[in-house]
C-alpha cells in the first residue's frame, strides 16, 4: 500500500480562484503522473504508471483531480480492492496516489480531494476505506481510524541454522501460482484484513512491486519439498534492511530453508536488520522470535473509514453466520447499532443473520466511526468500547461473539 504524506509549506503562490474535482479523463493521464512526479520526492513516474494500469481493477475514472487555471494541481486514486473478512467480503476504497503540487500546498486541495473522495466510495458500493500514512491528522479529520497493526524488528542470526533436508528454495514461476494462491488463502482463511486477491492480482504484484523503491531487489520466492510448493515469501531487500512484505508459510519449520536463503543475501549487501509487518499469531514470527530475536512493536499507520455501517454489515453476513453457529446458534435478541448518526439492526434468527431497519422496539448500541471499526475489525478498542456502555447483558454477549478479537492483518505487498 503505497503511503500518502503530506508537507505543508508555507504558501509561494496566491489561492486559487476557483479549484474544482473532477473525475481524470485519459487524454489528461500524462499530465496527473507528471503532477505525481513532482509530488513525491523519493518514487519515480514510472511507478505509478505501472502500478495503476498493472491493476487489474484499474480504471482512469478511479482518479480525482483538482484542476484550477486549466492546470491539474492535486491527484487521488481510489484503488478498488476487496477485503477478506473470514468467509465475507468487503469491497474497499484504498486511497492511494494523494499529492498536491508542490507550489499549491496548504490550500485545501487536499482536503477536497478526500471529500469527493467519499462521496465517490459511498456513491460506488464502498463500505469502508483504507489508506497507509505517516500523516494520520491529515485523515483524521476526514473520518479515517488508525487500526493498530505489529512491525517486526530482529536481526539476522549468527551460526549454523540447524534445519531438516528435502527442501528447495527457489524462484516463483507462473505454474507455481495454484499452489501458492491455496497457501494463501488457508493462512487468510481466519483473518480479518487480507486482500482477497485474484490470479490477475497475483501476477501484478510483481510488476508495480519492484518499481516502489528501485534502489531495492523484491525476491519472490517458493520452497518446494518434492517437487510440491509448500510455502512462498515475497521479500523486499535495501541497503538498510531486508522486508518481508508477504509470507506464506503455515508451520514453522518451513521458515528455516527460507531464514538461510534471507540471511545470505542480506550479508552479501552488508545487512543485518530484519523487518516487516507480521500477525502476532503467525508461525512465521514463532520462529524469528527464537532465531532472530524478532519482537513485535505496535504501529498505527494504517487508517480505515467507515462510509456505510450498513453496507458493512450486509458485507460480513457470511461471516456472522459462521461465527453465531460455532458460538451461539440458538436465536438471539435483536439489537441496533447507531454509529455516527447511522443506524442498522441485527437480528439472529434461527441459521441465520439479517441486516435491517431499526423498528424502534429493540435495545440501542451507540458507537462512534472509530469504536465500530475496532469491534468490527477485531481490536481490542471495540471490546474497550462495550465495557464503557450500559448493554443489556444478552447484547453485549451477541456482540462479542459476533465480532471476537482478532487482529487486523495487512500484508504490505498490498501496499498501493
Amino acid at each position: 500500500m503505497r503511503r500518502a504524506a503530506f508537507t505543508y509549506p508555507q504558501r509561494t503562490t496566491p489561492l486559487p480562484m476557483n479549484p474544482t474535482v473532477s473525475t481524470l479523463t485519459l487524454d489528461r493521464r500524462d499530465e496527473a503522473l507528471d503532477l505525481a512526479d513532482r509530488a513525491f520526492d523519493n518514487t519515480p513516474r514510472d511507478y505509478f504508471e505501472r502500478h495503476q494500469s498493472a491493476d487489474p481493477a484499474w480504471d482512469v475514472s478511479q482518479s480525482l483531480v483538482v484542476e484550477d487555471g486549466g492546470a491539474l494541481i492535486g491527484h487521488l486514486w481510489i484503488a478498488d480492492r476487496t477485503m477478506r473478512y473470514g468467509e465475507a467480503r468487503v469491497r474497499f476504497g484504498g486511497i492511494a496516489d494523494v499529492g498536491v503540487d508542490p507550489a499549491h500546498r496548504g490550500q485545501g486541495h487536499a482536503g477536497r480531494l478526500l471529500d469527493a473522495a467519499v462521496e465517490r466510495m459511498q456513491a460506488d458500493g464502498q463500505p469502508l476505506s483504507l489508506l497507509s500514512t505517516g500523516t494520520p491528522e491529515v485523515y483524521a479529520g476526514r473520518g479515517w481510524h488508525a487500526m493498530p497493526t505489529a512491525q517486526l524488528e530482529g536481526e539476522f542470526p549468527g551460526g549454523d541454522i540447524e534445519w531438516a533436508g528435502g527442501y528447495v528454495v527457489r524462484p516463483f514461476e507462473t505454474a507455481d501460482l495454484p499452489a501458492v494462491m491455496g497457501i494463501y488463502s488457508d493462512i487468510a482463511a481466519d483473518r480479518v484484513g487480507p486482500l482477497d486477491r485474484s490470479e490477475a492480482y497475483w501476477q501484478a504484484l510483481m510488476d508495480w512491486l519492484p518499481r516502489v523503491t528501485p534502489e531495492s531487489t523484491v525476491y519472490f520466492d517458493v520452497l518446494v519439498q518434492v517437487r510440491t510448493v509448500v510455502a512462498y515469501a515475497i521479500t523486499e531487500l535495501s541497503d538498510d534492511q531486508m522486508t518481508i512484505l508477504d509470507g506464506g508459510i503455515q508451520y514453522e519449520n518451513l521458515a528455516i530453508p527460507l531464514l538461510n536463503v534471507w540471511r545470505a543475501r542480506a550479508a552479501e549487501r552488508g545487512v543485518s536488520r530484519l523487518t516487516g509487518e507480521l500477525h502476532p499469531a503467525s508461525e512465521l514470527f514463532d520462529l524469528l522470535r527464537k532465531r532472530a530475536d524478532a519482537t513485535l512493536k505496535p504501529t498505527r499507520h494504517y487508517m480505515v473509514r467507515l462510509n456505510s455501517l450498513r453496507g458493512a454489515l450486509e458485507s460480513v453476513v457470511p461471516e456472522l453466520i459462521r461465527r453465531r453457529r460455532r458460538m451461539a446458534p440458538l436465536p438471539g435478541p435483536p439489537f441496533a447499532l447507531n454509529v455516527a448518526g447511522e443506524a442498522a439492526r441485527i437480528e439472529t434468527p434461527m441459521a441465520n443473520v439479517v441486516i435491517g431497519d431499526p423498528v424502534g422496539n429493540e435495545p440501542v448500541v451507540e458507537l462512534t466511526g472509530g469504536q465500530f471499526l475496532d469491534l468490527y475489525l477485531g481490536a481490542p478498542g471495540g471490546y474497550e468500547a462495550l465495557d464503557a456502555l450500559d448493554i443489556p447483558p444478552h447484547v453485549d454477549v451477541y456482540l462479542r461473539r459476533l465480532f471476537p478479537n482478532s487482529p487486523f492483518m495487512y500484508w504490505n505487498a498490498d501496499r498501493f
